[in-house]
Order: structure tokens, then C-alpha cells, then sequence
């Protein structure tokens, strides 16, 4: 029997992720329910710069991984072996409840690989779909069509990374065998209703020539796809490489502004490459502050009904803004 979570396709016993095990003629879960934390995030630290402005996530994560990206900043809960990873149980209704009582307006998985312990994400997103929470998830996007399907069933956004448009990266740099698979559900996800955006690492002097070409490739699939470029910070196998410079960069994101607008520079502290311009007038239409290594905080919020207030142009957005000042209580606010 086969695992059909991912493009693996791995033949039972053995198993890539070590996370799906054959029980009574199916695949099956080895640990369901269990993860290793669960903190709150805003939306812009997922991130999402063009999906529910200022709205409060649950962000759950568990352990173990189907890729091996020698720079994961998660490796010691994504690619360590699970014996050495502190878990705790948690039932689908009580991450609800959990979401529920911090007023979230819903829950994101990350982390680790969210197919890996796909059934037990699903469950939490049924319980979540039935309260009216929004639930999504980042995910390397190495899953099968199959499985593409059932997420779009519960699922309302993805950050789907993009490691690379090259197979010879993706197989000496992250583990998996092509990119091709990844840039199928790109395609397949940006033409169904879900709200998409797509996160680059780079890693300078192997795929950092690729920025571009990406752009393009992006821009292709939809012009206003938001696209968040990362400067590699070095771990895991690569705690000696040198962090990208960062004027080469951005230097490169301004360029691609022109064929992708929606295109940022988010992980370095005082960049001006997070904010969200108009595309037609430039006029800034979203301001926010990096003070993470991936994500932001949204620090001014200057469309109305997601459209630039100068020149009347349109710009995609899902979800409203949650606009704080409305109220001391997060719960029920959006204004």
C-alpha cells in the first residue's frame, strides 16, 4: 500500500515522514492529535499581507516534515526525530475552544509540514469551519492533487513556499525530488477561490539569480499574487552561510514591483518593502512594521473597501480590516 498525502508515494512500511503507518487496510496516523505548541499571531506575521488585515490567528504546529531544507530555522521540531520532541495531546474542539477564548478570528498551521499530520489538521478545521473561524495554513506545497482537494474543502488560505523553479535545487537544497509538483498546486490553488500567497528564501549564490524568473513566473498565474521574499538567516546545515546582502535584494524586489506589485522584502528590521502600494497612482495603501523574522505588524490601514482612496484602483484583498481602535475587545469587531 501506498501513502498518497504527498509526491512521495511512500510504499508502506517504509515512510519519509514517519507520520503515516498501514492499520487495517488503510493509511493511518501514528500520532494523531499531538503537537508540539500553539501561540497567537496576526495575520501580517503568518504572513498574509492580502488576506484578513489585523485579524488575530491561533498558529498550531506539530513535528516531523516530508522535506529536509538544509537551512529550516524549524529543524529541531521539523526534521529531528520525533522521539526528541515534547508533545502534547490536543482534541480538535478544545484548539477551537482554545482559538475561541483568545477572540481569533482563526487558525493557521505551520511550523512542520501541515500534510504530515494532515487528518488531524482537518479534524481541528471541520470543528473550526462549524464556529465560523478562518483556517489555513504554510505548507512547502509537496502534496498530491488528492490532497489538494481535501484542504480546499476546509481550508481558506494557503503560503505555499516556493523554494526554488529549479529541480537541482530542490533536490540538493530541501529534500524533495522536483519542483514541478509545487508549481502544479501553485496553479491549481490560484485558479480555485482560496486565498493564496507564496514565500521565497533566498539563499544567496545559489538561487538568489532566480528572483526574476520567478517574478515572471508569478506574475503569469496572477498579477496581483502577493509574494514574500525572505533573506536567508542562517541555520541548520547552513549556520555558516552569510545572510544575502540586503541592497542586492531589494534592489531586485524593486524591479520586480513592475511585473509583480504585490512583491515584499519582509525578514530585516526598517525595511520599507513590506508596505502595500497602489499599483496604478503608488500611493501607499498599507504600512506596516517588520519586528520578526518572518511577517510584520500592520501599522495603518488607508483603503476603502479594498481600493486605493486617490485613484479608485482596485487591489485584492480577503477578509476586512480589523480595526482596533473601534474597541477595547477583540471579540465581534471588525470595522
Amino acid at each position: 500500500m501506498r501513502c498518497n498525502y504527498c509526491e512521495w508515494r511512500c510504499k508502506m512500511p517504509a515512510s519519509i515522514c514517519h507520520m503515516y503507518e498501514e492499520r487495517d487496510g488503510r493509511i493511518a496516523e501514528v500520532y494523531p492529535n499531538q503537537w508540539t505548541t500553539y501561540y497567537l499571531t496576526n495575520a501580517e506575521g503568518i504572513p498574509l499581507f492580502h488576506g484578513w488585515p489585523n485579524h488575530q490567528f491561533l498558529q498550531l504546529g506539530a513535528f516531523n516534515c516530508n522535506a529536509s531544507c538544509a537551512y529550516c530555522i524549524n529543524s529541531r521540531v521539523a526534521i529531528e526525530p520525533e522521539k526528541k520532541t515534547f508533545r502534547f495531546q490536543l482534541e480538535p474542539d478544545r484548539v477551537v475552544k482554545i482559538a475561541q477564548k483568545a477572540n481569533c478570528s482563526g487558525i493557521h498551521f505551520s511550523i512542520n509540514e501541515v500534510t504530515v499530520n494532515l487528518p488531524s489538521a482537518l479534524a481541528v478545521a471541520k470543528e473550526a469551519k462549524k464556529e465560523g473561524l478562518v483556517v489555513g495554513c504554510s505548507s512547502n506545497g509537496y502534496f498530491t492533487q488528492e490532497v489538494a482537494d481535501m484542504m480546499l474543502e476546509y481550508f481558506d488560505f494557503f503560503n505555499i513556499s516556493l523554494k526554488s523553479l529549479s529541480d537541482d535545487y530542490y533536490r540538493k537544497h530541501a529534500g524533495l525530488k522536483s519542483a514541478a509538483f509545487v508549481k502544479r498546486n501553485i496553479e491549481y490553488l490560484a485558479a480555485s477561490r482560496t486565498h493564496l500567497e507564496i514565500t521565497t528564501t533566498v539563499v544567496q549564490t545559489v538561487n538568489d539569480h532566480e528572483i526574476t524568473a520567478i517574478a515572471e513566473y508569478l506574475a503569469g498565474i496572477d498579477p496581483q499574487l502577493p509574494w514574500h521574499i525572505f533573506r536567508l538567516l542562517p541555520e541548520y546545515k547552513m549556520k555558516d552561510r552569510t545572510p544575502p546582502d540586503i541592497k542586492e535584494i531589494s534592489d531586485k524586489v524593486q524591479e520586480c514591483r513592475k511585473t509583480l506589485p504585490n512583491t515584499y522584502f519582509s525578514n530585516y528590521i526598517g525595511t520599507q518593502l513590506i508596505n502595500t502600494l497602489c499599483p496604478s497612482c503608488g500611493q501607499v495603501l498599507i504600512e506596516r512594521i517588520c519586528a520578526q523574522s518572518c511577517g510584520a505588524f500592520l501599522s495603518a490601514y488607508n483603503m476603502k473597501n479594498s481600493t486605493c482612496p486617490n485613484c479608485g484602483t482596485a487591489v485584492k484583498m480577503t477578509g476586512s480590516f480589523y480595526d482596533t481602535s473601534c474597541t477595547d475587545d477583540r471579540e465581534g469587531k471588525v470595522c
